[in-house]
């Protein structure tokens, strides 16, 4: 192939490089006015009085909207709605707030600074409410409840199995067990949320505009259709550069809705931007999970079963459903052959920042579970921990593999291809995982706990239910490309072009990538699940092929020859055996469209060489990734040094591997923050502990190590692009193999390391409990 497949720069780059990116707070349209958030300091209160007026008349301000003052807004949709869950959404400005950070009154002024001041002149009068924050909290029967409505604080309590693990544990000559507390963490897109809001009243119905900092354009199209009550076709939603996103903007939330209401209220376009405060209090969370988890295996290491029992923090409303949760509990076996097994999964109501998917969604906790009990498992048999790994991978001859499991959708659970020995054992290679081994011995001799950890996970990518694309050859003799993608970062432009490119042998530079913007194509569903690749790239791909057998045979009608004698490049369509026998491209679009007004097209297709296709694919296609890390643990300070990271991931058949690997890169950047640094903090009465850089810890460029990175490709069957996902797999084993390694460099105190993000303060402690250090054998 002359493109797909290749290392080619991202075609975005220069212009972002020169500062030329065009954000929402970039965007520059007359009259605009700015909004912003009073935010509730309580975790839980009901708010008895709140006075307005004197925000109202100070100098500047437009409008100020507390509750009440839209007394019809409804509660936000339930979104991903699943029988076990007992379903609360957020109310925009209710008298009832649910976490520190709600909104509870909007001024829209002349600018931000006036907006500012007026939020000072709000009184507001609560009576608070007994509020819940943590998991150990919540679960009791005497428990305050986050929501006075309901009985109890559990949102959904649900169960997934495989096989009798409980009976089949019970026959298992070595058990182990582990207790995992996952920390919360922050989405933390450099560019927080924003939103602008322009409606049109001069036409026969009201038109509007917004542009916002989303990954879901026609999500958020559909939604305020909905809540507006205002047709879809009188909508547009477009989504500019957008500066990160990382699950934060998948989101609709009650802010979006309440700015182009106050955009129409006012008459005149509002735009919000987020300060990095508000995100810390108010944008969604995830990770935060507790499980007891229990494995049960063979004297030689094969697993037999495997019970979890898991609870999941929600926080005060379900934007997007229980789907972490889910995502946990189906993907927790694996790559591992696992005959029995059971989860039992409870997911709580909290006074805290509602939870959704963030990336990884649910996946990096469940590639903690496993691995780090096989890791208990090895010690206990003094076999090598990549040993007792290989010895349990789902083989390459058994795809595809039928996991027993229901997928977050409800159908069969089912992985399509890999090979996950090739992962394991191109890590090893890569990482001179053995050599380390060695050199740990003498580094211990030296007084140096030097520790090697290992984790092989996978992730579900590609997911429905489907994406399309438009694309067109214009009479210059260039490919547009119109997506219904949005990206923030990922590559789309360059990738989707290499597609085309590849399609029509064509250089790379002629293609041009348009996305993002709801009038570019009707329908869409977001960017999210590491889906682009594969659902958008398809629908690139098919879009092609039907253009390019259009234009051939056009370009056969009017030469008067078969298409199978044709053939098209660099532009041209021409014959085979007599290349100069020839028409471009762009001549062919011209004649598409009918040369002349008013005389008879002439050919016999459809006019117009454009083509519109959608892909919904069957299942989720299956990525596969094994990741080894070194790390060095001072025994005074607890410190930890990441001294050599390794990451080999089977994507399928890499679109644009330099697009890839610069994936990887930054998946792995953010399962280090996850996992030594990043932990959202809650006291007992809900309020906010780090809500500012200052206090949550993210990794810089000194943090992160230098990082070796190789692939296997094994296509997925499911699309003819053989295309896995790449955007979320890069953090999925962090977790699990920074642990792993941290809990190995301190096998001479014999502590089991059960949080995330791992700290010296809690390492100290362990240490400190535990015996002095002891002679090992390794």
């Amino acid at each position: 192939m002359n493109y797909i497949g290749k290392e080619i720069k991202r075609k975005i780059d220069p212009r972002l490089i020169r500062g030329d990116g065009r954000y929402i707070a970039d965007l520059n349209i007359p009259g605009t006015l700015s909004a912003a958030f009073l935010r509730s300091p309580h975790a839980h209160a009901r708010i008895k009085e709140i006075n307005l007026e004197q925000a109202r008349k100070l100098s500047g301000v437009t409008a100020v909207f507390g509750p009440g003052d839209g007394k019809d807004f409804p509660f936000l949709p339930v979104l991903f709605p699943h029988p076990k869950l007992v379903p609360v959404t957020q109310r925009p400005l209710d008298f009832i707030v649910h976490h520190v950070g709600e909104p509870v009154a909007m001024v829209i002024a002349e600018n931000r600074y006036i907006a500012e001041d007026a939020l000072d002149l709000i009184t507001v009068e609560y009576e608070q409410l007994p509020a819940v924050a943590h998991l150990d909290d919540a679960i009791k029967e005497d428990a305050p409840l986050a929501h006075q409505q309901l009985e109890s604080n559990i949102a959904a309590h649900f169960q997934q199995s495989i096989g009798d693990a409980k009976e089949a544990m019970k026959d298992a000559p070595i058990v182990v067990n582990h207790r995992f507390k996952i920390g919360r963490v922050s989405c933390l897109p450099i560019e927080t949320r924003g939103l602008l809001a322009k409606w049109d009243f001069k036409g026969p119905e009201p038109e509007l505009e917004v542009y916002a900092a989303t990954q879901s354009q026609h999500e958020m199209r559909s939604i305020l259709s909905k809540l507006l009550k205002t047709p879809e076709h009188n909508i547009r939603v477009a989504a500019p550069d957008v500066g990160g996103a990382f699950g934060a903007k998948a989101i609709f939330y009650v802010e979006d809705f309440l700015v182009v209401w106050a955009a129409k209220q006012v008459k005149a376009p509002v735009r919000w931007i987020e300060d990095r405060m508000e995100h810390m209090m108010s944008c969604i969370h995830e990770r935060e999970q507790y499980h007891e988890a229990t494995l049960g295996v063979s004297e030689d290491g094969k697993i037999i079963a495997v019970i979890d029992k898991m609870l999941a923090n929600n926080g005060a409303y379900v934007p997007w459903g229980i789907i972490v949760p889910i995502m946990t509990s189906t993907l927790i076996p694996g790559p591992y052959k696992v005959p029995n097994y059971f989860c039992d999964a409870k997911v709580l109501y909290t006074n805290t920042v509602p939870m959704a998917p963030f990336r990884g969604a649910g996946r990096p906790q469940a590639a903690l579970i496993l691995n780090r009990l096989l890791d208990q498992a090895a010690a206990k048999l003094n076999i090598d921990p990549v040993e007792i790994r290989r010895r349990n991978l789902i083989q390459e001859n058994e795809f595809p593999y039928r996991t027993g499991l229901l997928s977050r959708d409800g159908s069969p659970q089912i992985y399509d291809s890999g090979d996950y020995p090739k992962v394991l054992d191109e890590a090893v290679k890569l990482s001179d995982y053995y050599e380390w081994r060695k050199k740990q011995k003498e580094y211990r001799q030296n007084g140096k706990y030097i520790g090697i950890g290992v984790a092989t996970a996978i992730e579900n990518t590609g997911f429905g239910s489907f994406e399309g694309a438009t694309v067109r050859i214009e009479e210059t003799g260039e490919i547009t490309v119109l997506t219904s993608a949005a990206t923030q970062g990922q590559g789309h432009e360059t990738t989707f072009a290499q597609i085309a490119a590849e399609v029509f042998d064509m250089p790379i530079e002629k293609v041009t990538v348009r996305e993002g913007d709801t009038k570019l194509i009707t329908y869409g569903t977001g960017t999210f699940a590491s889906r682009m690749g594969v659902i958008v790239g398809t629908s690139v791909f098919k879009a092609a092929e039907k253009i390019k057998e259009k234009a051939l045979q056009i370009a056969g009608e009017k030469f008067n020859v078969k298409r199978e004698e044709l053939q098209v490049k660099n532009g041209y369509v021409f014959k085979t055996d007599e290349p100069a026998i020839r028409i471009s491209l762009g001549e062919l679009a011209h004649e598409a469209k009918g040369i002349f007004p008013g005389t008879t097209y002439p050919y016999n297709v459809q006019p117009g060489l454009e083509v519109t296709e959608y892909f919904a694919p069957k299942a989720a296609s299956i990525t596969g990734m094994t990741d080894i890390a070194v790390v060095e643990v001072d025994p005074d300070s607890c410190a930890i040094k990441v001294l050599e990271y390794t990451s080999i991931h089977d994507n399928g058949k890499l679109l644009n591997p330099l697009v890839v690997k610069g994936q990887v890169h930054g998946g792995i950047s953010n399962g280090i923050g996850n996992a030594l640094y990043e932990e959202i903090v809650y006291d007992n009465q809900g309020q906010l502990l780090t809500s500012t850089l200052m206090d949550y810890l993210v990794p810089s460029s000194c943090e992160v190590p230098e990082m070796k990175i190789g692939h296997v490709e094994t296509p997925s069957p499911l699309n003819p692009l053989g295309a896995k996902g790449a955007g979320e797999s890069g953090t999925i084993p962090v977790p699990a193999v920074i642990q792993s390694a941290v809990e190995d460099a301190l096998r001479a105190w014999n502590i089991k390391v059960e949080n995330i993000p791992v700290k010296p303060a809690h390492l100290k402690d362990l240490m400190r409990k535990a015996k002095e250090p002891a002679e090992i054998i390794l």
